[in-house]
């Protein structure tokens, strides 16, 4: 009895042993792993706590920022917004879930040709050389008026106009005396100088040499002249009626073929150096919808509208079935040729202000950065790019607005951080250099202002042919954009043609 009391003390010593050892073990290994989650929490934080940063914003307003954190207008917690580890200005990082969430749509641009359009309008007109104006060298009556009305059909060799002219039978009269003439003092008619110029007043009057051999056979006076028409076409001018009097050179009728017509289409300034004789050009018009007529420039006309600011072309445009009317109006489509290959960008991808063009460039691992660029042509929904971009570059087609206005945000704030930073330093400059550089600006305005007799051309030290002046102080003329230290406004783009015209108008002398 004694031995198995015995034997059951080990055994709950033994148990008792063990369980200590293992509550110990699980308070160690309890204790390491609270002490490492610590660590790796605090980690984190210090090297979320070494980043600096920049501002704070609102989470629903991103252009509303402090300086310190706190509360939005709404009510919500401020977000910091920290420096980007590159250090590059303007570079902004987003995370994978917040770019799906603007719906970023990233592509990489290509090279290509373009042919750009130009869209225009113009005005059907008569073709200038099928037309023909009747008209007579001599004095008289309107005796017989063969066309009735504007808009009637003539064909070639049809009768006109019959007219009643003294002047007409004075001449004729005159070459029958000098035909009798020659014949009583026995000379030959083709060595009478009165036969000739008899036959000649004839001739200018538009007497035909078949009319004058029946007044030679015939000796009869003829009282009237019939006009007759040299072209097949449509009466689209009657200035006459019959028993009007009419003098020398009256327009009485204007016969037009209207088989071909011509299309004088407007070309704006900017435009006029892309087209050329021969380029296509597609024609349609508003009371014909869903046809279209093809065309090509047959000509350029070599003045430019100096009101308008634009240039004509002329199209030819086929009109057998005389299904268009002179003075309708057109829409004229003209392709040009392709100048080049340049790598091109979608137009939605473009942040157009002003003077400036700017896409957003994908540099990877959620970074991205504004970029500007300089645009040619146009065609197609995409832009050439002249300067700024190379072929494959990944660029932003969607949300870039949002991109743009945070990483200008961001440049803004890094600048005003960078002036308070080394404000002191500036307030520390050398009060001599200082002087310095206000007397240099205050050099450079005032050799804006021209005085006695302005060379203009050697202000144009670039050669462009552009000068900037001032449209309210006339002498006030620079090579680059600039203020008129004057009265503060910006001085305006302008040809040195202008910029001298300008100058005289105004009572300044220049050369």
């Amino acid at each position: 009895m004694s031995k198995k009391i015995l034997i059951y003390g080990l055994l709950l010593f033994v148990g008792l042993v063990l369980g200590a050892g293992g509550y110990s073990l699980f308070q160690s290994s309890s204790s390491s792993s609270v002490s490492n989650e610590s660590s790796s929490e605090k980690t984190a934080l210090n090297k979320e706590s070494k980043k600096k940063v920049l501002y704070w914003r609102a989470p629903m307003n991103p252009k509303e920022i402090y300086n310190h954190p706190g509360k939005s207008n709404m009510g919500m917690d401020l977000v910091p917004v920290y420096a980007d580890d590159s250090g590059e200005s303007g570079v902004i990082s987003i995370n994978p879930v917040m770019q799906q969430d603007m719906n970023v749509k990233i592509i990489a641009i290509k090279e290509g040709r373009l042919n750009p359009e130009i869209f225009t309008n113009g005005i059907l007109q008569p073709d200038e050389q099928k037309e023909y104006v009747a008209t007579t060298k001599a004095a008289g009556w309107i005796d017989k008026l063969y066309i009735n009305y504007t808009g009637q059909k003539v064909r070639k060799g049809e009768k006109l106009v019959k007219i009643y002219s003294p002047e007409l039978v004075a001449a004729q009269e005159e070459y029958l005396t000098a035909l009798a003439y020659d014949k009583a003092v026995n000379i030959s008619e083709n060595s009478s100088t009165l036969v000739k110029n008899a036959i000649r007043k004839l001739e200018l009057l538009d007497v035909t040499k078949d009319e004058i051999q029946r007044l030679h056979d015939t000796k009869e006076v003829t009282k009237y002249i019939t006009l007759f028409s040299p072209i097949t076409g449509t009466v689209i001018f009657k200035g006459v009626k019959e028993g009007a009097k009419i003098n020398r050179g009256t327009p009485l009728l204007k016969i037009s073929d209207l088989s071909n017509l011509w299309i004088l289409a407007d070309i704006y300034e900017y435009e006029a150096s892309k087209v050329k004789l021969g380029l296509p050009a597609k024609v349609t018009f508003d009371y014909l919808p869903g046809k279209t007529y093809n065309g090509k420039i047959s000509f350029i006309y070599p003045t430019l509208d100096t009101k308008t600011r634009t240039l004509k072309v002329r199209l030819n445009l086929p009109n057998k079935n005389g299904e268009l009317k002179p003075g309708m109006f057109a829409n004229v489509d003209i392709t040009t040729k392709s100048d080049g290959v340049f790598p091109l960008v979608p137009e939605q991808a473009v942040l157009r202000s002003g003077k400036r063009n700017t896409v957003i460039i994908s540099l990877g691992k959620g970074k991205f950065k504004p970029m500007q660029i300089e645009l040619g042509e146009y065609a197609n929904g995409y832009f050439q790019v002249l300067k700024g971009l190379s072929a494959n570059t990944n660029i932003v087609t969607s949300a870039q607005f949002l991109i743009d206005s945070e990483s200008n945000l961001r440049a803004s704030v890094e600048m005003f951080n960078g002036s308070s930073d080394s404000s002191k330093t500036k307030m520390d400059m050398n009060k001599k250099e200082k002087e310095s550089g206000k007397n240099e600006e205050a050099k450079v305005k005032s050799d804006l202002i021209r005085k006695g007799v302005i060379d203009v051309e050697a202000i144009d030290v670039n050669k462009d042919g552009k000068l900037f002046q001032d449209v309210m102080d006339w002498n006030v003329i620079s090579d680059k954009p600039a203020v008129c230290p004057i009265c503060g406004m910006h001085l305006q783009e302008m040809s040195i043609d202008q910029v001298k015209k300008n100058l005289k108008e105004n009572g300044f002398e220049y050369k």
